[in-house]
């Protein structure tokens, strides 16, 4: 059996589109040491395709 948890990071920025490269790698390597692993990935975008956020889907093993 499996668990998911679904992670949301902000694409910021003066035009968007900008993703903290140094927040996403911490989180997504602390939730690894957790025993997290990642699925898949998607973008959510807004207004003429700018990314607003990105989407990490990841799975465990249940305990």
């Amino acid at each position: 059996m499996w668990e998911y948890r679904v992670e949301m990071f902000f694409a910021g920025g003066f035009l968007f589109g900008k993703v903290n490269k140094s927040e996403v790698e911490n989180s997504l390597n602390d939730l690894s040491n957790l025993g997290w692993e990642v699925v898949s990935t998607t973008s959510l975008n807004r207004f003429f395709g700018e990314t607003h956020n990105v989407l990490y889907t990841l799975r465990r093993e249940k305990k």
